[in-house]
């Protein structure tokens, strides 16, 4: 059953191991048999968008301060920008009701000529090899959830992880360690 979790959110219990993925939800677009594929939504580079654009001479009209994101470990160098139903883009794809994804530099380009927009910029992504997402949630390293556009483009990063969730009704502050390395 390909796809049987995406779209959907990850989100990283306290005490996952690996600290690419400290604290962090991953919004997952892709699961199945091939593996898995997915954008870390909660996570701040210290690349300025304007800068980015800049450099690639993309005109930016956006808002000052407003940082390129993380989406993962695997190629840092692929950018992808994950936006609201409110910005039409031909070479986009709808990814789930109200949230788009496009690889395209025309799409960034466009968004980037706004003043306003609901829109993320993302250097990387995040994967997985066939069956190592399945065996990680079977783990326990992550939590489950149902994603959600506003989550993904409205909060700042750092207010992600909590709200996400508080969303299915977890209060981080209750959640446990483990008792131990086994």
């Amino acid at each position: 059953m390909a796809d049987a979790l995406a779209p959907g959110f990850l989100i990283a219990v306290p005490q996952m191991p690996d600290p690419n993925f400290r604290h962090t939800v991953v919004l997952l677009l892709q699961q199945g048999a091939e593996g898995a594929f997915g954008i870390v939504v909660n996570r701040e580079t210290s690349l300025l968008l304007g800068d980015l654009c800049r450099d690639h001479e993309i005109p930016y009209a956006g808002v000052v301060g407003k940082r390129v994101r993380h989406g993962g470990p695997v190629q840092p160098e692929q950018g992808l920008v994950l936006y609201g139903p409110e910005h039409e883009d031909p070479e986009g794809r709808e990814v789930q009701q109200g949230l788009f994804l496009s690889a395209s530099t025309g799409t960034l380009a466009r968004l980037c000529s706004l003043q306003e927009g609901r829109f993320h910029c993302y250097s990387g992504y995040s994967g997985w090899a066939p069956g190592q997402l399945e065996r990680e949630i079977a783990e326990g390293s992550w939590i489950l959830a149902p994603s959600d556009p506003a989550l993904v483009l409205d909060p700042p990063p750092d207010a992600i992880w909590e709200s996400a969730l508080r969303s299915i009704g977890i209060d981080p502050a209750a959640i446990v360690p483990g008792g131990g390395e086994s």
